[in-house]
C-alpha cells in the first residue's frame, strides 16, 4: 500500500492499493475510488467506556475498505482538521487522543491506554496510523530531564516511552491561567501537537 498525503491546508489521503489490501477509516470520509472494493463495518469493542468522554457522540464505527483489484482511492476529513501518517514499528507503541483517529492499515490495532484511559488509546501492532489535527501540526522531538509544559489541548500524540503526566489544582494555576489541563512531558521521544483546536476553528 502506497499513499499520499497532500500538502495543507486542506489535506486529503490518497492510497494506492494492490489487490486485497484494506484499509480502516472513519465513516464518511470517503471522495473517490478509481476500482472496485469491498465494504464492511468495524466496530471497535475496546472503545465501550469512550462514548461519552472521549468521542462525544462521535460513532464507534468505522468503515473498512478491502481493494478487489489494483486501484486508487482519495479520503479527505469531515472538518476542516489535516492529515499526518505516524509509521508504528518494532511495536514501539504511540497514544493519541482517540478523537484524532482518522484511518489506520489493517494490521495496526488499537487500544485503551496511557495516563487516562477514558481519553487516549494506545497502538498495538506496526502499521500505518493516520491522525488529524488542526492548524499546523508539529513533531517535537524531546530529550530532557527537565519537564516541558503543554497545554492538553494542543496534544494529539506522543510515544510511549515519553514520562508524560497531567498537572492540575494549584501547580497548575502557578503555571498558567488558562482553562483545561497541562501536560507535563519529560524523557527521550517524539510528540504531536496542533497549533489549532477544533473549538478555534468552529468560531471563526
Amino acid at each position: 500500500m502506497k499513499f499520499e498525503i497532500t500538502d495543507s491546508p486542506n489535506s486529503y489521503l490518497k492510497i494506492d492499493f494492490e489487490k486485497n489490501e484494506k484499509i480502516i477509516v472513519e465513516k464518511g470520509c470517503l471522495m473517490y475510488s478509481n476500482g472496485e472494493y469491498i465494504f464492511e463495518n468495524k466496530i471497535e469493542g475496546g472503545f465501550k467506556n469512550l462514548i461519552a468522554k472521549v468521542f462525544g457522540g462521535k460513532s464507534l464505527t468505522f468503515n473498512v475498505y478491502t481493494a478487489k483489484e489494483t486501484m486508487e482511492m482519495a479520503f479527505s476529513a469531515k472538518d476542516t482538521a489535516e492529515i499526518f501518517c505516524i509509521e508504528i514499528v518494532n511495536n514501539k507503541s504511540i497514544l493519541f487522543n482517540a478523537s484524532y483517529h482518522f484511518a489506520r492499515s489493517f494490521n495496526l490495532d488499537v487500544v485503551p491506554g496511557g495516563m487516562n484511559e477514558e481519553f487516549y488509546v494506545k497502538t498495538k501492532g506496526d502499521g500505518k496510523l493516520f491522525l488529524k489535527g488542526y492548524g499546523q501540526i508539529i513533531e517535537k522531538d524531546i530529550n530532557t530531564s527537565k519537564p516541558i509544559y503543554i497545554d492538553e489541548d494542543s496534544v494529539i500524540a506522543y510515544e510511549e516511552k515519553l514520562d508524560a503526566e497531567w498537572i492540575t489544582g494549584g501547580m497548575k494555576k502557578l503555571l498558567t491561567s488558562g482553562d483545561g489541563e497541562l501536560f507535563m512531558i519529560k524523557g527521550q521521544g517524539k510528540i504531536w501537537i496542533q497549533s489549532k483546536t477544533k473549538i478555534e476553528y468552529k468560531k471563526d
